[in-house]
């Protein structure tokens, strides 16, 4: 009789024990936004949101600028003391010309890029007590896209105006340019180099629509950079986390 009740509750616990090993492998091996908690994503996991996720893309363009040089910048930026361009960003730039740069585009509102940029924060910043939960759920009102590179200098000597007149979203299905509210640059710490750009586009048409469609497939963002155009498609049918669609 005590074996007959031994066996009985060792197998539930081995069933549980490989229930658990399976999931650990699929969230080792699988999309971690598809089922892993935020809480529990690894420098792995916020990799792959960064570098290979539905939220993120990456595209190369014609370098057709010359690096930042002290002129470049408005006098209100230079004026202060310290903030003048670091030398390495006054060389000669005839050899960067013409040459390819990788930019990339994250669709920065969703729960999932805040879920990562949080969780980055909370294992390698100064906000260890950051809710990540609770920041990737944050209600946004706006769609926001944030644009970087390791050369941002056309956003240098451009201001967020010329930017907001030259960027749009298309969704495919209704082929509408969607212009953006308005587009924040963030800077480095000496307030000089612009590092990113964010743009803001309205979630709804001027009728309470929809400006992205529950069922669109495709939508491009586009920007103008120099004398390149910036494009990239996001896919939103593909843009779901374990909680619903995701933008």
């Amino acid at each position: 009789m005590q074996k007959r009740n031994h066996n009985a509750i060792a197998k539930p616990l081995l069933l549980f024990s490989m229930m658990m090993v399976f999931v650990t492998v699929i969230w080792a091996n699988g999309e971690p936004w598809k089922g892993k908690p935020y809480q529990q994503w690894d420098d792995k996991d916020i990799e792959r949101v960064f570098l290979n996720s539905p939220w993120a893309r990456t595209t190369t363009i014609t370098r057709t600028w010359l690096p930042i040089s002290s002129k470049d910048l408005p006098d209100k930026i230079t004026s202060g003391a310290g903030r003048q361009v670091p030398k390495e960003l006054e060389r000669s730039g005839e050899t960067s010309v013409g040459g390819e740069l990788n930019f990339y585009v994250f669709w920065a509102s969703s729960r999932v890029m805040r879920a990562a940029s949080a969780r980055k924060a909370v294992l390698h910043g100064d906000n260890k007590a950051l809710d990540v939960e609770k920041y990737a759920r944050e209600p946004q009102d706006e769609i926001q896209i944030l644009v970087r590179s390791g050369d941002m200098a056309p956003f240098t000597r451009k201001d967020e105006k010329f930017f907001q007149a030259n960027a749009f979203l298309q969704p495919r299905k209704s082929n509408q340019k969607i212009s953006p509210s308005h587009v924040r640059f963030e800077r480095d710490a000496k307030g000089i180099l612009v590092t990113s750009a964010l743009f803001f586009f309205p979630r709804k048409t001027a009728s309470g629509d929809p400006t992205i469609a529950a069922d669109e497939k495709n939508v491009e963002f586009t920007c103008q950079v120099e004398g390149s155009t910036l494009r990239v498609n996001f896919e939103p049918q593909k843009m779901v986390d374990q909680a619903g669609p995701d933008l």
